[in-house]
Parts: structure tokens; sequence; C-alpha cells
């Protein structure tokens, strides 16, 4: 695809193509990983289990429940064959240390199952008829003949013991002349500090009238999820080729936000970020974005995740972590410039392609430790959910 050089901005990019060596850009702190644990292993072999036994975990530090502060909750999907797919709830009370099952998330409505990406999110305040500490878990509900998609949002009011149906947030369309319909994945929830409840995720539907083969959008609801605005476009590329997904958010410290999204059909599945004054505004969808790299030229290959942690200097540090080569990649001048790249916490074998996919980051201790949860191999067939507590130390 052909980029005009007026829609590249402030990348990476020069016009030529080449990458751009600006001031700043570099990492001010060191991770040193203190200890892992298993937060889920499936049973090999097990009846009605199949590969690859679990991926794309999601982990949330509650922070507005009281006496259970600290607790941490993860989530994750969960493939099986003979039962209806739910998102298990794992629940850690000792620092990441160990973890116990606690609950899940069962579809109630459409009787498919909670199949694939489920979104863990603690509401910051009360948000409509939701309190402060209200739970929610968004997730893809999908038929076993997978004839169907469904972004669903479900809501705990006792810290993860029980889950209660929200609303759907947006659903995919039917279409015979494509295998899976016109799908919509990978939903994330934020709120945005004016109260409101984002969520952003990858759509298919415009496959047939735009020629998109998969873009990235946003709904908002101003009641906690039970209704959602119109959709929003943020990233689209009519060229019937490229395919970005996997839209993560974080807050920034200057008041911006940062967006990480892969970039399918792009040699080895870039990672790419934007940062804006809005959530609600990206900039034009077209916009490439600029790429996560290292001053050597790596970079990520998919899947990411996108966490800031208040060390590291004025601006903090972003940390993205991605699938292969065994690095998570940080900057600490708001994403200015080149990043650097860090040993794994959890290490990668691409030679297994469920293994890091969709790994998530979460800051522990106000950002004096970062968590991070992976899929991990166990077999040419199964993966476990491991879980990395590092420290973080900022350089002198």
């Amino acid at each position: 695809m052909l980029i005009d050089a007026k829609k590249i901005h402030d990348t990476l990019y020069a016009e030529n193509g080449g990458h751009v060596p600006k001031e700043g850009g570099s990492c001010n702190i060191l991770l040193k990983k203190r200890y892992s644990s298993v937060v889920y292993c499936p049973g090999e072999p097990v009846p009605g289990q199949r590969g690859p036994g679990s991926m794309y975990p999601r982990c949330i530090c509650l922070a507005h429940n009281g006496e259970k502060n600290g607790t941490l909750l993860a989530t994750m999907e969960y493939y099986n064959t003979d039962q209806t797919p739910v998102f298990p709830i794992y629940e850690s009370t000792d620092d990441a240390h160990s973890w116990h099952y606690l609950s899940c998330v069962e579809d109630t409505q459409l009787g498919h199952g909670c199949r694939f990406q489920p979104h863990l999110y603690e509401l910051p305040c009360d948000m409509g008829e939701l309190k402060e500490g209200t739970l929610l878990c968004a997730g893809n509900i999908i038929p076993k003949d997978m004839k169907g998609t469904a972004l669903h949002l479900y809501k705990s009011c006792d810290a993860g013991k029980n889950w209660e149906f929200v609303s759907e947030i947006v659903k995919g369309e039917t279409d015979d002349s494509h295998i899976m319909g016109l799908p919509v994945w990978e939903p994330f929830l934020l709120e945005s500090p004016d109260g409101r409840l984002f969520c952003y995720y990858s759509d298919e539907r415009y496959k047939d009238h735009g020629n998109y083969n998969q873009l990235l959008a946003h709904k908002v609801s101003c009641d906690g999820g039970y209704t959602w605005s119109e959709e929003k476009i943020d990233v689209a590329f009519p060229d019937g080729n490229l395919r970005p997904g996997m839209p993560i958010v974080a807050h920034l410290p200057n008041g911006k936000f940062i967006m990480v999204y892969e970039m399918v059909n792009e040699d080895r599945i870039p990672v790419y970020f934007r940062i804006s004054d809005s959530m609600d505004d990206w900039g034009d969808p077209d916009f490439m974005g600029s790429p996560v790299v290292a001053v050597d030229g790596s970079y990520l290959t998919g899947t990411p995740y996108v966490a800031w942690i208040d060390k590291g200097g004025e601006h903090g540090t972003i940390l993205v972590t991605g699938r292969g080569f065994s690095h998570i990649f940080a900057n600490s001048e708001l994403g200015m410039g080149f990043w650097e790249k860090m040993d794994s916490l959890i290490p990668i074998d691409n030679n297994y392609n469920y293994t890091g996919y969709s790994q998530c980051l979460v800051p522990l201790a106000g950002g004096r430790q970062i968590l991070n949860l992976s899929p991990c191999q166990i077999s040419d067939r199964q993966a476990l959910i491991a879980a990395a507590v590092a420290d973080v130390y900022v350089r002198a």
C-alpha cells in the first residue's frame, strides 16, 4: 500500500521510508524478574479439552473494593470440545505467588458460550447505576460452528464471585459469502476522564461495503455499559488488504492517550501506536501510526498490549508486549524516538503459534513492580497461563 507522506504525521518514518533518529526515546528503567507462578494449567490428557488449552490472558489488580484491594483477578480463553466455553476467573491474594479458581463468566443470553477474547475492568468511580468497584467482563460470544460473533458485557458487584449480563455492545453480521460471516473481535474497556465507558474493538463488517479487510472502532456508554453510542471508526485502510487489529489503550501522564494495534498482512505483523488528546478521536483513520521499533530495527510481532507506569522520569515509562522475539519494549519519552527492548519476563517459544498470544501487563505497587501474564507452551498442542512479577528500577 502506498502511503501519502502528508499522512505520516509525527512517526519515525522519513518520507523515503527510513527511520528518523530523534532526541529522547531512551528508556530510564530496568526490569528484574523476582518470581513466577502458574495461573492455570490444562491437564493432559483431559477428556473434552483441546489445544491450545488456554490463551489470551487478562488480569486486573483491585483498587476500588475496600478490603479486597490488592487482590488480583485473571481470566483467559479456555478451550474444550464437550462443554460450552466460559471465561474462568482466577484469584490471587498473595501478589501473584499463587492462584485459585474463583468463578466463571457464563453466556446466559445466547447459550453459545464465552469463547474468545475476554477483558476485565474495574470501574474507578460510580457510573450510571453501577457503583465504584463494579467489575466488568467483556468478551466474544460465538457458537460452536463459529457462524456469528457478539461482544457481550457482564458485571460483578461482589469482587468477581458472581456475574450477570449487562448488554450486547456490538454484534457481527451474517453473510453466507464468508465462512464466519462478518465478525467483530477483541473488546477492550477503559473509562475516560469525564466518566464515560469506552469499548474499543476490531470490526470486519465493512468488507463488502468499503473494502476494509478489518478496521478498529469504538463505542461509548454513559451509563456503565447498559446502552452504547453509534460506532466510530478509529483506524481503517480501504485497500482490502491491511488488517489493523487488537486495539489496547492506556492513559498517559500528560493527559494524552496511547493506542497500540497490530497490522496483519504487513510482513511479520508489526505493532504500531498512535497518541491522541482524546479517547474519542484518533486522527485520520488511514494514518498508519508510529512503529514500536528499537534502534537496531527490531520490533514486536502482533497481539500487542500497552501499560504505563509512573517510573523512569517525569514522563514515566510506556511498556508494550507482543508476540515474537521474547522482548518487552519500553519508552520513557511518551513514545518519542526509538524504543528499548528488554528480555521478556516469560520466555516465548516461537515454534508454537499460541505462545505469547496476547499477553497482558499490570502495574503493581504504584509502578514499583510489573506483572506479566502470557500463554506458555507445555507441549506441542497446549499452553498454560504463566505469571511473572518484576521489580522496576530507575536508572541513575
